[in-house]
């Protein structure tokens, strides 16, 4: 067995989240887990391990530790959600939402998903230039989770401000001003849902809240501290990964005319875009677990008790899995990504995050032959998700 540590690489320095992938790079090359800071976590970023961690949830717990902040849903919301769940709860909450997202029945909101595009596409029309970021990434896929929530779509800033805000808390900042505030935002979201759902109680309604209220009256289903847990994970998952899956995509084509060439002449490559996009972006970097007991991971033993970060994002660039794997290609065969995990926890909303993908590239790719990005691109900087800040670009 080797053990090996590099508290040279600290996920929350910025350094690192400006650019991980050449800090993945070299931990690839040190072991199948490696200790990083902070706190000595162990990393594990090689495809194989990746997968291996994933496929063996009666080793490696979701749920949180008592003093980890991803607890902030059970003791902020009274509930577990079912990223932080493990099994039987995992199940039970994840089969009363299963079927809402299926591909036949996610595809009913395309022709909504295209006619929202058109009118943020036809907002900006007469833009000399703009951010693809607040003009189209962020209110496409809020404004979608929004109405399957039944909530309302008019209110685009709070539900992303306070999305940001549990992204931020998630993320661990050092910082306690911005703690604070976060938290803030956190509490704003908790009223504002709980309040939804109340209604529902009240006057039941066909949308995902009404859903989730009507499955509370069932014994033992979900109770209502894990309704407002769900709805909070699904309007915050719903909007985040989207938006910056579709973002990071704009990002690569236009960083790679010779790619969008290929998507101007042949769209029918969209949907392999897309999951090309998934692989190459990965707007979910990764997510924890923690060691149930000692645990063999490829030439490492990790102790029981540890916490382990499981990178989606440096196993999407490993060599070993991926031929040029920092290069951006539509025409990659992409089966064995874990852009969405992989395995028990794999993400429920995928269907409609690559239906929302696939019909916004349907509507940008025709324009984006004659925008060009307007100043350097910044990434979000935090260490759970990924995507542009913003994404400036002018008319050519």
């Amino acid at each position: 067995m080797t053990e090996a540590t590099d508290y040279s690489i600290n996920l929350t320095d910025p350094d690192f989240l400006a650019d991980p992938q050449p800090y993945y790079d070299r931990l690839r090359a040190q072991g199948s887990a490696v200790q990083v800071g902070p706190g000595g976590m162990w990393s594990v970023t090689r495809f194989d391990d990746v997968v291996d961690v994933l496929k063996r949830p009666e080793d490696f717990s979701s749920e949180p530790s008592e003093n980890d902040r991803e607890s902030l849903f059970e003791n902020a919301f009274g509930g577990a959600n079912i990223i932080g769940a493990d099994n039987p709860k995992h199940n039970r909450l994840r089969s009363i939402m299963q079927k809402k997202f299926t591909p036949n029945n996610v595809k009913n909101i395309d022709g909504r998903v295209n006619e929202l595009c058109l009118a943020l596409l036809d907002s900006v029309k007469d833009d000399s230039s703009f951010d693809m970021v607040s003009s189209f990434s962020v209110p496409l896929p809020v404004t979608v989770i929004a109405e399957l929530l039944g909530v309302e779509n008019t209110r685009i800033d709070d539900f992303k401000r306070w999305s940001n805000g549990l992204v931020t808390l998630i993320n661990a900042p050092a910082d306690d001003e911005v703690r604070t505030q976060a938290m803030a935002e956190v509490i704003e979201l908790a009223q504002y849902l709980s309040s939804a759902a109340d209604k529902r109680r009240e006057q039941p309604a066909d949308d995902l809240i009404g859903h989730l209220v009507t499955a509370e009256r069932e014994p033992g289903k979900i109770s209502s501290g894990e309704v407002l847990s769900y709805c909070v994970l699904l309007l915050a998952a719903g909007n985040e990964t989207t938006t910056n899956l579709i973002g990071g995509m704009v990002h690569a084509l236009l960083d790679n005319p010779d790619q969008l060439a290929m998507l101007v002449k042949d769209p029918s490559l969209i949907p392999n875009a897309v999951e090309e996009g998934l692989r190459y972006c990965s707007p979910v970097q990764g997510l924890f677990r923690t060691t149930k007991r000692t645990v063999v991971v490829g030439d490492t033993e990790i102790p029981a008790n540890s916490r382990v970060w499981v990178s989606y994002a440096a196993a999407n660039h490993d060599p070993s899995q991926f031929e040029n794997p920092n290069k951006f290609d539509i025409t990659r065969n992409y089966r064995g990504h874990v852009g969405f995990g992989w395995g028990l926890h794999f993400c429920l909303g995928s269907n409609l995050a690559k239906l929302e993908a696939r019909v916004a590239m349907e509507k940008l790719v025709p324009i984006l032959n004659h925008l060009q990005l307007d100043g350097p691109v910044e990434y979000l900087p935090t260490w759970i998700v990924r995507g542009p800040k913003a994404l400036n670009v002018k008319r050519i």
